[in-house]
């Protein structure tokens, strides 16, 4: 067996410290490999919204009415307090029922069972909207289209 020269060698333990080096950085960067995401989709609203938009959409048909889907606060109310501001900031409601001049004819709340225990909560939003002036109905289950034409009008 022929012994390696003292130049052989330092060149070896270079080359398995470098690989040793490259192989620890690759598994602390997983980025080299893949580039992670830092967006991902989301559903625009939930199964059980979704239902109550083809309900609404049923009821209040174009070019009459326009359904708009998790509308923030800030599109329907403001005011100069931004202490007041800060309570509704961030804020989405589930559906809002516009006529065909875009006033806003009411706004539609769908409470599923993550609702429960948060009726107080669900009561500030709603005098919210009520001290500007809009008309807040809220749903437990999916109503009928003959029963969201009738709330409507009442």
């Amino acid at each position: 067996m022929q012994s390696l020269s003292l130049t052989q060698l330092i060149f070896l333990t270079l080359g398995c410290v470098a690989t040793f080096a490259l192989v620890l950085l690759m598994r602390q960067r997983p980025s080299l490999k893949k580039k992670s995401k830092i967006y991902h989709p989301k559903k625009v609203i939930t199964k059980f919204e979704s239902k109550l938009f083809f309900q609404l959409k049923a009821a209040f048909p174009e070019p009459n009415y326009y359904i708009l889907a998790q509308v923030a606060f800030t599109a329907l109310i403001t005011s100069n307090d931004i202490q007041v501001r800060n309570k509704f900031n961030r804020k989405v409601t589930d559906f809002v029922v516009l006529n065909k001049h875009l006033e806003v004819l009411a706004i539609i709340e769908l409470d599923d069972p993550s609702h429960i225990g948060q009726e107080q909560r669900d009561a500030a939003r709603d005098a919210m909207f009520h001290d500007a002036g809009y008309r807040v109905l809220r749903y437990t289950s999916i109503p009928s289209v003959r029963q969201l034409q009738k709330d409507l009008k009442a």
